[in-house]
């Protein structure tokens, strides 16, 4: 039995007993718990009609989401039957160099290896990435600074 149910069976019990026509305070007073009664049954009754929309809704969201991680592969057990072509592992490279100002450890990755120039979070400074040689004077036309044959 609902709230609202109960909240009628009540009221029936009420007006059985006259107590609708009775000019008493007692019967005022119980017409007043009766009114705010039904209007807490009607809301419950609301509460309960929405929350039986919003379960369904999920549901209905909860389907579309298995339906896209399986498109999307984001089962990782499941990924890849063959582990050496598994695309699933695309884990970015990641460098290690010293700051030449504090000495501090970074560790970079592509992206910043690509754009040479790095931001030391310690001490602030910037300084650039050299890849060359140290001697300067080698002649071999690659402007690297080195004295090894190109090919």
């Amino acid at each position: 039995m609902t709230i609202s149910e109960k909240v009628a069976y009540i009221q029936g019990m009420f007006d059985g007993m006259g107590l609708g026509k009775s000019e008493s305070g007692e019967a005022k007073v119980l017409a007043e718990m009766l009114d705010v009664l039904r209007e807490i049954g009607d809301q419950l009754d609301t509460v309960d009609a929405t929350l039986d929309e919003f379960g369904e809704e999920i549901d209905a969201i909860s389907d579309d989401l298995a339906d896209v991680e399986a498109l999307v592969g984001e089962d990782d057990e499941d990924c890849c039957e063959d582990e050496d072509d598994c695309c699933c592992d695309d884990e970015e490279d990641f460098f290690e160099v010293d700051c030449p100002n504090c000495g501090e450890s970074l560790v970079i990755d592509d992206e910043v290896l690509e754009a040479g120039v790095i931001d030391c979070p310690k001490c602030g400074q910037k300084f650039a990435l050299d890849f060359g040689c140290e001697d300067d004077e080698c002649g071999c036309g690659c402007d690297c600074g080195c004295d090894h044959d190109h090919e």
